[in-house]
């Protein structure tokens, strides 16, 4: 569902705005020691599971935080589109903010602007977070932050303080110039076709097996094809780093029925440790010594 708003963060929608009933888990008719059952009141299905301890709450308290966190740090929230995204019934949800009165043209050298995600779960399988990142316009990648997490998140987490998402929000604007300065300085750091290749076959189409790591051929030929589809980029660390995050961006649905965003999720998490690990950065910054 997208919104488009001229007047700051819109409400949640009504289909992720509601109360989770738990109820007790019965076998026989029997109840289930501390075993409860997470429903969804508007379709009237179980959407999670949990013990005594796990108390999910409504979105709402979340997105109304965040929005009242924004206002605290004076983000200019003045046009905005919201993308909203149910995952399995209601358990979880994510949210895409494009706040376009933040322009980064003018550090990268091509428009782009500033997209929030904003996520929770009932399920306890996506982590509460709202974080930031650059959203490249030519190709409509979300450009993980190349050097470090920009944002805030906490597991299973049924409340945020907004005075501490305003404190953290209130940084993305120059923590974003930052990184735009770093995806600048990637465009002019040579990387050729072989090296980058190897870079793909090693960090991200190597999987481990009970025998150790195997490689899939079949996905690194498409990801040598998302490289090559970016050789306007001239062979250096952007058109390695643009691959990386056309992978984590554009997901698509498999045949098994898997939902896109849990999987898209799961996807960017993937791709950010490999953004973030020793090396890739040892790529951007050949000469700073990584653990």
């Amino acid at each position: 569902m997208l919104i488009k708003s001229s007047n700051g963060i819109p409400s949640l929608p009504s289909f992720l705005d509601f109360d989770p009933i738990r109820e007790q888990q019965t076998r026989n008719g029997i109840a289930i020691p501390n075993k409860y059952w997470t429903v969804n009141p508007l379709t009237d299905t179980v959407i999670g599971d949990g013990k005594s301890v796990h108390n999910p709450k409504n979105f709402r308290v979340v997105w109304d935080n965040m929005r009242e966190g924004l206002a605290l740090a004076k983000l200019d929230t003045s046009d905005v589109d919201v993308e909203f995204n149910a995952i399995s019934n209601g358990s979880a949800f994510s949210a895409k903010i494009i706040l376009k009165q933040y322009n980064f043209e003018k550090k990268l050298g091509e428009p782009a602007r500033m997209v929030m995600q904003v996520r929770d779960s009932h399920d306890q399988s996506v982590k509460m977070q709202i974080s930031a990142m650059i959203y490249r316009l030519a190709c409509l990648n979300g450009m993980i932050a190349p050097r470090e997490s920009v944002g805030i998140s906490q597991k299973h987490t049924t409340f945020y303080d907004p005075e501490v998402i305003g404190k953290v929000a209130s940084q993305f604007p120059e923590k974003l110039e930052r990184d735009a300065q770093v995806m600048y300085q990637m465009q002019g750091i040579k990387v050729n076709r072989d090296r980058a290749i190897d870079f793909f076959r090693r960090n991200v189409a190597t999987y481990m097996t009970k025998t150790g790591q195997k490689i899939n051929n079949k996905w690194l030929e498409r990801i040598i094809g998302i490289y090559d589809s970016y050789n306007t980029m001239q062979g250096t660390a952007y058109q390695v780093y643009n691959t990386l995050t056309h992978i984590s961006t554009h997901v698509e649905a498999q045949r098994d029925g898997t939902e896109v965003e849990r999987k898209r999720i799961r996807i960017e998490q993937d791709i950010e440790s490999v953004i973030q690990g020793a090396d890739f950065q040892h790529m951007i910054a050949p000469d700073v010594e990584f653990a």
